[in-house]
């Protein structure tokens, strides 16, 4: 399909695909949720402050 408007016979884009479209915001969702995944799972074995980590016993 071409642009009727435009004399050089320039196509009409169609889009971005719907399945990109969908991959790319699970992606993004994908990414929030790893991201929230490790700040919860962040804190079980450290010691916070620094100094309270040279008192860990081994």
């Amino acid at each position: 399909m071409y642009d009727v408007e435009d004399e050089r016979g320039v196509p009409i884009s169609a889009g971005i695909p719907p399945i990109v479209m969908w991959a790319g915001i699970a992606g993004v969702i994908l990414i929030f949720v790893i991201a929230g995944l490790v700040l919860g799972t962040s804190e079980n074995g450290h010691q916070w402050p620094w100094d309270k980590a040279l008192q860990i016993k081994l």
